[in-house]
């Protein structure tokens, strides 16, 4: 194959199989910015002279002949930046509600799997004098920890910017299908010796301890593929469509420090446990009987410090039970404190990244099998993901980078909500994004959120200082 080929992982297939009829996986965010908004032309230049950095956004997805082994990463020869990086302005005032309106059709339409699986769009006419950023990622391109860091090439940590460093006029390198057809041959020959040699290696060195985190790791495997803890049946677990409404919050670090009391807890604790306070105050309002718990699918990152450069799905994920029975905003949170201890301590996690490590020798089939064991409708109510941002102020184009508010995909499996948040500058900002159908009313959800947080930082001062 081509030099700059590379195949599809396991958890990238995983990915792409969650696509379900008109339901798309592709994760992203809204970037607010101060000021007046660059020339479209220079914002070109700006990705383009970057993109040398990140050469997998040059590339689109090309299959095997006869579906031999995961399709590839190669480069696609039809490359065309203005595809990618586009232009739209708000009608005026510029409102944050027309914003948000325009943020959700967006991530609405599909990427093109003909092309590379990334767009960026520069949103004028904002009112209080901002204009914003609106990407779009497939999620079998980048997980949520790595789009932090893509994010970070086409940024600088001062408003004079910085020279992206001289580079080669790119020149496309794709596969032929003689070649995709030969290397998916030699490596399906090749990936079970590999894999069995690895592991007769490990079980020589530690053989004890490799028998035991086996059986350890297979029971949570199994706790995983039969749905883990019980996901109750609720409104949120119901048919969606193809259509998304979004929704912004932000807080402080600050203030959710001071929400966690005098306890352990942490501050995704209180990320978790204020989300099962927004989302019981939802139940209550819309006349809904509140179950004792939700079950949320919380991402946990599993990339190593030697991999911080590279792109792909480094990503395992846990079955959180989100305590809504408790109605008391401290013993919520010792109770979503002790449930997160319990499960750092289980074999789910490992489990999962079982999973997520699944690559190379196992067939395209059985990824199939392993999406759906951990995809099914009902093995989780909403997705909860906290991922940590640069601490510093940060500038697109000598403007500053206000806030940034992510997008998390919607389970194509009936699942009408998902909660992101992200932190950046002392400040934390979280996107919900709804189907559209199902979720009319996301901003009171907002609303409902501000409340638990709020709640949950007075349950604090009255339980006395840390």
């Amino acid at each position: 194959m081509a030099e700059r080929t590379q195949r599809l992982s396991a958890s990238d297939m995983s990915s792409l199989l969650a696509e379900r009829g008109p339901i798309h996986v592709h994760v992203g965010g809204t970037v607010i910015v101060a000021g007046k908004p660059p020339p479209f032309e220079r914002l070109l230049a700006q990705v383009d002279a970057r993109l040398n950095m990140v050469p997998r956004f040059r590339q689109r997805i090309v299959k095997v002949p006869a579906g031999l082994h995961n399709p590839v990463w190669a480069d696609d020869e039809r490359f065309d930046i203005g595809w990618h990086v586009r232009h739209s302005a708000l009608p005026k005032p510029g409102s944050d509600a027309q914003l948000r309106e325009l943020v959700g059709r967006i991530m609405s339409e599909p990427l093109d799997f003909e092309r590379p699986l990334w767009q960026i769009q520069l949103i004028e006419g904002l009112d209080g004098h901002r204009h914003a950023y609106v990407s779009k990622t497939h999620h079998a391109l980048v997980d949520g920890i790595s789009a932090v860091d893509v994010g970070m090439l086409l940024v600088d940590v001062s408003a004079e910017g910085s020279e992206a460093p001289p580079a080669a006029a790119w020149v496309p390198d794709a596969p032929s299908t003689r070649s995709l057809f030969v290397g998916a041959a030699s490596e399906r020959l090749r990936g079970p010796l590999r894999a069995a040699q690895r592991a007769t290696r490990s079980a020589l060195l530690t053989p004890r301890d490799s028998a035991q985190r086996l059986v350890r790791t297979a029971e949570g495997f199994t706790t995983l593929a039969a749905g883990g803890p019980s996901a109750p049946r609720t409104f949120l677990n119901k048919e969606i469509g193809r259509d998304r409404r979004v929704a912004f919050a932000s807080t402080t670090l600050d203030e959710l420090k001071r929400a966690r009391g005098t306890g352990d807890a942490t501050v995704n604790d209180v990320v978790l446990s204020a989300s099962a306070g927004a989302l019981r105050r939802l139940f209550k309002r819309r006349g809904e009987s509140i179950p004792k718990h939700l079950v949320a699918l919380v991402p946990v990152s599993i990339r190593r410090p030697d991999e911080q450069g590279e792109l792909g799905n480094r990503i395992a994920t846990i079955l959180m039970r989100l305590p809504l029975g408790e109605p008391d905003p401290a013993r919520r949170l010792q109770a979503t404190s002790d449930e997160m201890n319990r499960l750092k301590a289980s074999e789910q996690a490992g489990a999962a990244s079982l999973i997520i490590e699944a690559t190379g020798f196992v067939p395209p089939t059985i990824n199939r099998v392993l999406a759906g064991a951990i995809s099914r409708p009902l093995t989780f109510n909403l997705v909860i993901s906290n991922v940590p941002g640069p601490q510093m102020p940060l500038f697109m184009l000598g403007r500053k980078i206000q806030a940034i508010h992510p997008f998390v995909p919607l389970s194509p499996q009936g699942h009408a909500l998902s909660i992101g948040l992200l932190s950046y500058d002392g400040g934390v900002y979280f996107g919900l994004v709804g189907d559209r159908e199902r979720l009319v009313d996301i901003d009171d959800l907002v609303a409902d959120l501000d409340a638990a947080l709020a709640e949950q930082i007075q349950a604090a001062i009255s339980s006395g200082p840390r």
